[in-house]
């Protein structure tokens, strides 16, 4: 008789709290605990935030969860917060999807013979080193305009046709730098005036990163211009790429406020885009999308992915980032399609 197996999902903490509707979550919960959460989250729906969608599933979402999926394949499901996950811990597989791991802790978790899935080494976290990767993947035509810094650096801005660029530190996300101030938008004159003093003011340990800002004409959004799409990719295997899970993305609508920034030279990142409107598109005809896709098979694994992308007027992809921790994996936006995280939480363990 085949042994059950012990599936311990560990989570961030705060999306594990969250997701259990508590102010602080410390502590690893018990399979017969998890159970019981389940229950409980799941009989609240939709008043849930996404994280419990995630584990939990919703009825009106119509989304299973990862602690259903696993649980229906015979596996006794723990939870764990990502600040108590150890070697220790009694599991065969441990999920990391929602959580960051170190290389350091992965390797220990690998050597004990526990099976990790969900999990992309510790440099993705940092944009320049995707940018880094995705040129070495002959991605750098996917590439924007951009240059990251050192304290050391020469403080010299790239060339550039267009007019305004994005500062933002190598960490962070949802338009927010590492420290969780916005990204700034500057006006390329005074970025090149203010760049020495920018540069020549970090810290030994810190990196600023400038990107062009990129603008579209989207003939799908009323000539928006500046649109961003989001799409799901999804990795099976352990030593294999990723693949667009589908054709349908998710697009988020912005127009720009250029007499701001005309006035003001640099403003928060917010304030210059306004509010998106968030609509969903279809990614099948965009030129290059074949070549594009190909250079992002360097993230791989049994993984999720929500990949940020541009498409300017030249009808090329620009890459933005790949990111793990997406709040978008319970949507549905092909509706041929489950949500990602139930066709995720439903490979073979």
């Amino acid at each position: 008789m085949k042994k059950m197996q012990n599936v311990c999902i560990a989570v961030h903490d705060s999306m594990l709290a969250a997701a259990l509707a508590v102010p602080s979550q410390l502590q690893p919960l018990s399979p017969q605990d998890t159970l019981q959460a389940r229950h409980e989250r799941y009989q609240a729906g939709n008043k849930n935030l996404y994280p419990a969608w995630y584990l939990f599933g919703c009825k009106e979402k119509n989304v299973e969860g990862l602690v259903s999926a696993y649980t229906r394949q015979g596996a006794n499901v723990s939870l764990c917060p990502e600040s108590k996950l150890s070697v220790s811990l009694d599991m065969d597989i441990v999920d990391t999807q929602f959580c960051s791991v170190s290389d350091d802790l992965y390797n220990k978790l690998a050597a004990g013979n526990i099976k990790v899935i969900g999990f992309l080494p510790e440099a993705f976290s940092s944009k320049a080193a995707l940018a880094q990767f995705l040129a070495q993947n002959g991605g750098e035509t996917f590439l924007p305009i951009q240059k990251s810094y050192h304290r050391d650096s020469q403080p010299l801005l790239p060339q550039s046709s267009g007019t305004a660029w994005i500062v933002k530190t190598p960490y962070g996300s949802a338009g927010k730098n590492s420290t969780g101030e916005p990204y700034t938008v500057w006006d390329d004159t005074l970025l090149r005036q203010k760049l020495p003093s920018l540069v020549q003011d970090l810290k030994q340990h810190q990196q600023i990163i400038c990107s062009e800002f990129i603008t579209t004409c989207d003939p799908y959004a009323a000539d928006a211009d500046h649109v961003v799409h989001k799409l799901h990719f999804l990795g099976k295997e352990t030593h294999a790429g990723v693949e667009p899970y589908g054709t349908t993305c998710q697009r988020f609508i912005h127009r720009c406020n250029w007499q701001l920034l005309h006035a003001n030279k640099i403003v928060p990142l917010p304030d210059f885009i306004g509010e998106p409107e968030i609509t969903v598109g279809i990614i099948e005809s965009v030129d290059s999308l074949s070549h594009f896709i190909k250079t992002l098979d360097f993230h791989t694994g049994r993984v999720m992915l929500s990949v940020d992308f541009m498409i300017p007027t030249d009808g090329k992809p620009r890459y933005l980032e790949s990111n793990k921790l997406a709040a978008t994996f319970a949507e549905r936006f092909d509706p041929s399609l489950p949500p990602i995280i139930d066709t995720y939480g439903n490979l073979p363990l």
